[in-house]
């Protein structure tokens, strides 16, 4: 294309190139704008919470779930029988038949639940939450839909594992999902009997888009409990490293939350010794006064039985990098039904009582951080 215009001194026309056209016919010249530097995505504030034996008020085929039911549907001697045969002590045996799971509690306890969860981030809620002992996708999309409104999760993330009691790890997010989320089963070698692999609880993985279009994938945890062997919990740290070494191939951020059941005694030989390899582990990196997520009793000892752990890789992003904010780390408490007088978690009883769950929740930030200019 080229600009014509007439020259009326010459009596000619005078054939100007376009490119130079502004120029000549007096348009002001065009200068070029600086660039301007990339925005820093938004942090992403992540919870992690085991809730402790949240189950509804109906029995799931297959699963023994029969402690967590009305006692009026108790009085068989069927249901009795059931008890004595799924219960792992005498005292779990007449909890399994005396103990009252109502519409009363199961309401009561999910209100509780609520205000903890609603209460982290400034009130805002987590971006990432990660709960821990879900009986089914119905009681964690009822949990989201009638008491967590104001957080916007999107619908819930929980797969069917093959715990015995039905209880599983589960997800909510305000992120749009990406992908089908999958259960990685844990074979414990070390514990097999009679020639037999026996399974734990699986660990659930799902990945989600940031509003940058950043990805991030998040382990759901619940390992062994601490009366098992160690060498299970290694098991399952093997397993969990192995997923997230793949997840990281096409993720910005990896992270694992939950229950990892590991103890004081223990905590060296797991979270410093292997996971910090791998893994920025939320105790290890801040919150260095809090005591702990869960206190047992018996010892008298706190210890960081729940963490979240961030892994020391994935895809890089050329203008950012993702990392745990040390001073974000935190352990949620001061609700009135959640802790006593000294601090002390509450497990729950009943709705008549103080008690929520066994448990602490941990929190922290992630921020992505600009990179410097070669």
């Amino acid at each position: 294309m080229k600009v014509q215009t007439r020259c009326s001194r010459f009596g000619r026309h005078l054939i100007v190139p376009a490119l130079l056209a502004p120029i000549l016919l007096g348009a002001k010249p065009v200068t070029k704008t600086k660039a301007q530097p990339p925005s820093v995505p938004a942090p992403v504030f992540v919870m992690a919470y085991n809730v402790e034996n949240l189950f509804d008020t109906e029995h799931d085929e297959g699963k023994d779930d029969w402690t967590y039911l009305p006692a009026a549907q108790k009085k068989t001697t069927a249901y009795r029988q059931r008890c004595a045969e799924t219960s792992s002590s005498k005292q779990r045996t007449t909890e399994c038949e005396e103990f009252d799971w109502t519409e009363t509690q199961l309401k009561t306890k999910l209100e509780r639940i609520s205000k903890i969860l609603i209460s982290a981030n400034q009130g805002q809620c987590a971006d990432v939450l990660v709960l821990v002992e879900i009986e089914n996708i119905k009681v964690l999309e009822r949990l989201r839909t009638e008491f967590l409104g104001p957080c916007n999760y999107k619908p819930g993330i929980l797969l069917e594992g093959g715990d015995r009691r039905g209880i599983d790890t589960a997800i909510l997010s305000r992120f749009e999902r990406t992908g089908e989320p999958v259960l990685h089963p844990v074979d414990l070698v070390s514990s097999r009997t009679k020639g037999e692999i026996r399974r734990t609880r699986d660990i659930l993985e799902a990945s989600l888009k940031l509003p940058n279009g950043d990805i991030l994938t998040a382990f759901g945890i619940h390992f062994p409990a601490p009366y098992h062997p160690f060498s299970e919990r290694l098991e399952a740290m093997e397993t969990l490293n192995k997923a997230a070494r793949k997840a990281a191939e096409k993720s910005h951020i990896v992270l694992a939350a939950g229950d990892f059941n590991t103890n004081a005694k223990e905590d060296s030989r797991l979270y410093r010794s292997i996971a910090a390899k791998d893994w920025q582990v939320s105790h290890l990196e801040g919150c260095h006064q809090c005591l702990g997520t869960h206190f047992f009793k018996k010892e008298e000892s706190w210890s960081f039985l729940d963490s979240i752990m961030v892994w020391r890789g994935g895809q890089e992003q050329p203008q950012h990098q993702w990392t745990l904010d040390r001073d974000s780390v935190a352990v949620v408490k001061g609700f009135d039904f959640q802790t006593t007088p000294d601090g002390l978690p509450i497990g729950w009883e009943s709705a008549a009582v103080p008690g929520q769950s066994d448990h602490l929740p941990i929190t922290l930030q992630l921020k992505a951080v600009p990179r410097p200019k070669k």
